[in-house]
């Protein structure tokens, strides 16, 4: 009986460990900096695993390059109950983000967490 618990003890621990390398982000975003991108949304890609808004941003030099932004970990369902659907963006609308930063110095940026988000042009935060 003793060593059938701690199998399941250990199948339990192990399941849980590769969950969390699966949808942990640790390492990914730099979540001491904030990047704050003026924007127009390309694509909205509202599909699991993970929604991901596709936006064009110019650099200080002007270069225009597309960005992901990405809603943490969250999939579809998550994103549901926070408001979100597959028509909160619109092709060509204009969004000002603030963001974590890609560690690598890919464009893209995560919005999960205090002083991230969306805001449209008129000044409502998405959603």
């Amino acid at each position: 009986m003793m060593k059938t618990s701690a199998l399941v003890a250990a199948v339990i621990l192990c399941s849980a460990l590769d969950a969390g390398a699966h949808h942990g982000q640790v390492g990914l975003f730099d979540d001491a900096r904030i990047t704050e991108l003026k924007a127009v949304v390309k694509r909205w890609i509202f599909t699991n695993p993970h929604p991901i808004l596709v936006v064009e941003a110019a650099d200080e030099k002007g270069v225009k390059a597309d960005w992901d932004v990405y809603f943490g970990p969250a999939a579809v369902p998550s994103l549901r109950r926070q408001g979100f659907s597959i028509e909160t963006f619109k092709t060509g609308e204009a969004l000002v983000i603030k963001g974590h930063p890609a560690t690598s110095g890919a464009p893209g940026l995560d919005v999960l967490g205090k002083g991230t988000g969306v805001v449209r042009a008129d000044g409502r935060a998405v959603p």
